[in-house]
């Protein structure tokens, strides 16, 4: 049974001086947050006395020269978008899609016919996650491709697990110490199953693999609507143990875009802690490449650079091949970013609202 989780209230913790035979000052180091709608973060020191406040006060200035940075590239990207119009984006995407159109060598891929869901997506050598565990065993393929983000090995994008690949995910979970695992689809779609129950669903549920790895669902909650999020015990006998917590997000539809658009900046924001982070719909590519092409578009304007979406993507594929696998999804990028834009007060309504009228349009023409 889902229980609904509730809110921890936090409480601000004072500790006075003492005089003594051996005088002693201490500071204390605080940061204070605060929290957006559309929940990302911005963090600055507290403003403190004595030693280190002139450079606490820089430190305070250059978050701020950031914070200033991250809008007026995004601004500049979402009347740039706006500009552009939905029409323009789709022409754009099409030339996406015949520029990394070229393959790069997948020989593992062809290897392991077993183990693809897809005979049309690939999992790329280059970026492929080798595994390497337990020791000796001679099957080192897995559909998953590291996808990093400004250097980072932040992201794991893989296919979701079939009847013959369970294993192998975990095999992938337990040897990258994976400390969450997303899942953008839902076992069953329009008839169809798109990923296999590979996890216990249930709390006090367990399992365990052919290999020795144990799996047991110590909670379930659902923070939001649709999304569930289940605490994983990961142990192997004689082995190290640690948690993984499984993000299932169920209103994505396939091939389509979620209908609200801040759900996916509020769940970056909760995996920030969480590195790396394995991100898997049904094919490893749509869903799953959207989300982290979000997070990539999103480091590009925190760093107050001249965000360019094409170029995104297109590095993107060159790690996880066909990401962002249609045009209304890479539309829905764009869509995502103004609702940020507009969240932030960056932009007036009435300067996206032409954008907007026909974004609804051009997804109720896809059916959405």
């Amino acid at each position: 049974m889902v229980r609904k989780a509730g809110r921890k209230s936090t409480t601000q913790e004072g500790r006075g001086s003492k005089e003594g035979i051996k005088k002693q000052s201490t500071v204390r180091r605080s940061k204070c947050s605060q929290n957006d709608d559309d929940g990302t973060q911005i963090e600055q020191a507290a403003p403190k006395k004595g030693a280190g406040t002139r450079r606490r006060r820089q430190n305070t200035q250059k978050t701020e020269t950031e914070a200033q940075g991250m809008q007026q590239a995004l601004r500049q990207f979402t009347l740039a978008t706006v500009e552009a119009g939905v029409d323009k984006l789709v022409k754009e995407f099409n030339d996406i899609k015949a520029a990394t159109a070229a393959v790069p060598a997948k020989t593992a891929f062809d290897a392991n016919p077993e183990k693809n869901r897809y005979k049309d997506v690939f999992c790329v050598d280059e970026s492929r996650v080798i595994l390497t565990w337990p020791p000796g065993n001679t099957c080192d393929y897995v559909h998953a491709n590291w996808v990093p983000i400004k250097g980072e090995k932040k992201f794991i994008c893989t296919q979701g697990p079939t009847d013959k690949t369970v294993d192998d995910f975990w095999r992938l979970v337990y040897q990258e110490k994976i400390k969450a695992i997303v899942m953008l689809c839902n076992i069953l779609e329009m008839g169809k199953k798109k990923c296999e129950q590979y996890w216990p669903e249930k709390a006090g549920d367990k399992m365990t693999t052919s290999h020795g790895i144990s799996i047991k669902t110590a909670e379930v909650t659902e923070p939001e609507k649709a999304l569930i999020v289940s605490k994983l015990e990961i142990s192997v006998e004689g082995g190290e143990s640690f948690v993984v917590s499984h993000w299932l997000w169920q209103h994505w539809p396939d091939r389509g875009v979620p209908e609200n658009f801040m759900a996916c900046f509020r769940l970056l924001t909760k995996l920030k802690p969480f590195t790396p982070a394995l991100v898997h719909c049904s094919a490893g590519i749509g869903r799953t490449g959207t989300i982290v092409g979000l997070e990539m578009a999103h480091q590009v304007l925190l760093a107050g650079e001249r965000l360019v979406m094409a170029d995104v993507v297109k590095e993107l594929r060159s790690h996880r091949h066909g990401s962002v696998q249609t045009d209304i999804q890479y539309v829905y990028m764009h869509r995502v970013l103004i609702s940020l834009a507009e969240n932030r007060k960056i932009v007036k309504h009435e300067e996206i609202a032409p954008f907007f009228e026909t974004y609804d349009a051009f997804v109720k023409s896809r059916g959405g």
